[in-house]
């Protein structure tokens, strides 16, 4: 598994401006050359350029599964025709603006916050093909902010209650532990994206985060 620091828009919080799938990677038009080439280097995926209600901020903003993304109710028709000319699916999800900090997903499983209606969590398994369940992470309501998962493994947000950590872990079907990125953000979906292939944390991250990080992604 590749795995290094880096940035995004020289920011460290790399998950913020930055959406990744095992296939793909939605990133800012002004995320730099070398940043972008990080993306395509480090997590091998298709780095496609794009905004989200004339946005940079991608994570915040959009999650993803494969090549469907799920967006903010922001999203323009413009915007969402640019994806899908580059092969994304893409589903708006109404009347919420930062899809992605309320959901985290991988292909076994979802997580929803509970700030998301019936409506919602069925279009949302309808789109992905795959089992929602809604619950707080460590007593907030930003699941995709609270965790970064792939199909391999995931960490959380390091207040996640004992019982919170052992339902995610059952609904995402992956081994996974708690820490925190970029010298002490408890937000680790802010601050660390990957997929199976690798992982990119913040540039602030310590070294012993790094090893936590490692160990959750692996599955271990």
């Amino acid at each position: 598994m590749n795995f290094t620091r880096g940035t995004i828009k020289s920011s460290p919080y790399v998950g913020v401006f930055c959406t990744v799938t095992e296939e793909i990677a939605l990133a800012p038009h002004s995320a730099l050359p070398k940043e972008v080439q990080t993306l395509e280097q480090q997590l091998g995926v298709s780095v496609i350029r794009a905004n989200i209600g004339n946005s940079s901020l991608l994570g915040v903003l959009s999650r993803g599964l494969g090549r469907k993304i799920a967006a903010s109710s922001i999203i323009e028709d413009i915007e969402v025709s640019g994806l899908e000319s580059q092969g994304i699916e893409v589903l708006k999800l109404g009347g919420f603006t930062s899809t992605g900090n309320l959901i985290a997903l991988n292909r076994n499983g979802g997580i929803a916050s509970p700030l998301i209606d019936d409506e919602g969590l069925d279009e949302l398994k309808g789109f992905f093909g795959i089992k929602f369940e809604r619950m707080k992470v460590a007593d907030n309501d930003l699941a995709g902010a609270s965790l970064t998962v792939t199909n391999k493994g995931l960490i959380a947000h390091p207040n996640i209650r004992e019982k919170e950590f052992e339902r995610v872990q059952k609904i995402l079907k992956v081994g996974g532990r708690t820490t925190t990125a970029n010298y002490g953000d408890l937000f680790v979906g802010n601050s660390v994206i990957a997929n199976t292939k690798g992982a990119i944390a913040g540039q602030n991250t310590s070294g012993i985060e790094l090893s936590k990080i490692d160990e959750g992604l692996s599955g271990e």
